[in-house]
């Protein structure tokens, strides 16, 4: 389990307007985390060069890797915070229409 990850998804969860003590955010943070690693996993890929995502492609696993993208792209740290608060806006924006 990703500590880091396991605040943003209940900051975000708060932020939507549900409250911690009245509902299941276990079950929330469950469907939220999957469509986020995917969202996270998808725009890594993007910034991959076409070498590096055919090597990504063949180590494929079930579980996001970000270890993988890590090692390949120096400005990582940036790019993930970049997605996480992306992500966190979308959320939110869909949340409230």
């Amino acid at each position: 389990m990703n500590i880091e990850q396991e605040q943003f998804l209940n900051d975000t969860l708060i932020m939507a307007g549900f409250n911690p003590k009245e509902d299941d955010f276990e079950i929330l943070k469950e469907d939220m985390r999957a469509i986020l690693d995917e969202y996270i996993e998808l725009n890594l890929y993007k910034s991959l060069n076409d070498e590096e995502k055919a090597e990504y492609d063949k180590s494929r696993k079930e579980d996001l890797n970000l270890k993988f993208f890590e090692d390949r792209l120096s400005n990582f740290d940036a790019i993930l915070a970049e997605l996480y608060t992306n992500w966190q806006k979308e959320y939110l924006e869909n949340f409230n229409d």
